[in-house]
């Protein structure tokens, strides 16, 4: 026998023993079957076979083949490795369950890490719910549990001139069938979902922070549910009923001051303050929407790639060379001037039509104190030209923003501004002092008693009233966002 013959023998009987292997790498689990197999295995018939059915063949095809096969054997080991060894999350994906905050975060890096790989292999929905959704025998199903009504977008256009630009997020209004909960259920494509999206809510509480109640994957698509602003968003307020007095601007700026004041305590960054990002209830405002948020682990955050909305971004987050917590002051300060205008900054002076991108000019020419309302309150405006000092190190932080005079003007320039839970108080005090018919000269004990204690309560619920415009806008169907936006 030749040594190429020899070589073709050695060659095939590898080939041979290989078939054997995959043969008992199938689904079959008879172990008898396999012993029986191997029993009366004849080896020398199989390569006869084999040299009857391909006569001829080039040693090379065999080898080429081998190759392919094994290494496709290798990677379908390695899968089962990886699937045994991350067993504990891959548990994460096969029910909706309630679960700890460590779940949640879990489940959203294996979705992460996962979306490709799974993709359109998905027979039921899977997540992590922390409270206020309640599953049933592991499901939570669209139609069945929970309904999903036509929200506002994140941005809609202001006007002919201005479209505005940055990270889109399609939301429904949500309510559970069984519990009439309404909340806001943001939906982010499984392959554009980060981790990030979920991790600040679920890891740091506030009042003035949307509480997440969950995190569920209904096919290729993530569903954040959290808390619902009964109100809408400043944005749509805008839009629907036109700049905003200043009595309720400094009420907004409190509520959210108070939400930076605790995120930057944390060294937590939310990249994007704007008006479509702070959400009314009855009794405050929250911030939303913090995909873009990062916790800096040093002094300085230095980002790989732009962070937030261009037309409130400050002129270090456009440098790209570094940036802060004041970030978030200048946005506010931008953010400030929108409410006031109707208008977002620089909007007025320099079109859209004519300046496709603001970020050279925020760099040249910020901060815009031009844009500043002509009806500003000279205390208003110190704040202003605090927030928006060019100078991160001199801006002042949300802290000693929240002590400013601007934010504590005498209680007689103040117009009384109830939230709707005080205003129905209110009329149920006055009926029931009409039903018992006083003289005005006599004033009943039990009913000054209780006025005293609530006025307490209404000087906490403080809030801007609920009008007919923001609650239209809150069930309104309005058309798809601009084309124009940030990956």
């Amino acid at each position: 026998m030749v040594l190429s013959d020899v070589i073709r023998l050695n060659t095939r009987t590898d080939f041979a023993k290989w078939t054997v292997m995959e043969y008992m790498s199938t689904d079959s689990d008879s172990k008898e079957e396999i012993d029986l197999l191997l029993a009366d295995l004849n080896m020398s018939e199989v390569i006869a076979i084999m040299e009857n059915h391909y006569p001829g063949e080039d040693i090379a095809v065999y080898e080429d083949s081998l190759i392919t096969m094994c290494e496709e054997a290798n990677q379908n080991d390695e899968h089962a490795e990886s699937l045994l060894f991350c067993e504990g999350e891959v548990s994460l994906m096969s029910s909706v369950k309630y679960g700890t905050v460590e779940d949640l975060l879990a489940f959203a890096n294996q979705v992460s890490n996962t979306a490709k790989q799974f993709k359109g292999c998905r027979q039921q929905e899977s997540g992590i719910l922390l409270n206020m959704i309640t599953p049933k025998n592991g499901r939570y199903q669209i139609d069945s549990d929970v309904l999903l009504f036509p929200w506002k977008l994140t941005y809609r256009n202001i006007g002919s001139d201005f479209i505005p630009r940055g990270a889109f997020g399609k939301v429904y209004l949500a309510q559970d069938r069984e519990t009439k909960k309404r909340m806001a259920c943001k939906l982010v494509p499984v392959e554009q979902f980060k981790p990030s999206d979920v991790e600040i809510q679920a890891c740091f509480r506030h009042e003035n922070i949307a509480e997440l109640y969950g995190a569920i994957l209904w096919d290729e698509t993530i569903h954040l549910f959290m808390e619902a602003g009964e109100g809408g968003s400043v944005m749509e307020k805008l839009e629907s009923c036109g700049p905003m007095r200043e009595f309720e601007i400094i009420w907004v700026t409190k509520h959210i001051l108070k939400g930076l004041d605790f995120l930057h305590s944390k060294r937590i960054i939310h990249h994007d303050i704007k008006p479509s990002n702070i959400v009314f209830m009855s009794t405050k405002a929250v911030l939303v929407d913090f995909g873009l948020s990062v916790q800096m682990t040093e002094d300085i955050y230095y980002p790989k790639d732009l962070r937030g909305t261009e037309i409130y971004m400050s002129p270090e987050v456009i440098l790209c060379r570094g940036h802060t917590t004041k970030a978030d002051i200048y946005s506010m300060g931008a953010t400030i001037i929108h409410m006031q205008t109707g208008i977002p900054p620089w909007v007025n002076r320099y079109p859209r039509s004519a300046y496709p991108s603001y970020l050279y000019i925020i760099h040249k020419q910020a901060p815009p104190l031009e844009d500043i309302a002509e009806d500003c309150s000279t205390s208003m405006r110190e704040l202003l030209e605090a927030a928006l000092d060019r100078n991160p190190n001199h801006r002042l932080s949300a802290a000693d923003l929240l002590k400013h005079e601007a934010l504590h003007p005498p209680p007689e320039e103040q117009p009384r501004c109830q939230s709707l839970d005080s205003a129905l108080f209110e009329r149920k005090r006055l009926l029931a002092r009409k039903d018992l018919q006083l003289p005005e000269n006599i004033t009943d004990s039990s009913l000054c008693n209780g006025s005293m204690e609530e006025s307490d309560l209404l000087k906490r619920q403080r809030s801007l009233y609920i009008d007919l415009g923001a609650l239209a806008g809150y069930f309104n169907i309005v058309r798809g966002p601009p084309a124009l936006e940030y990956d």
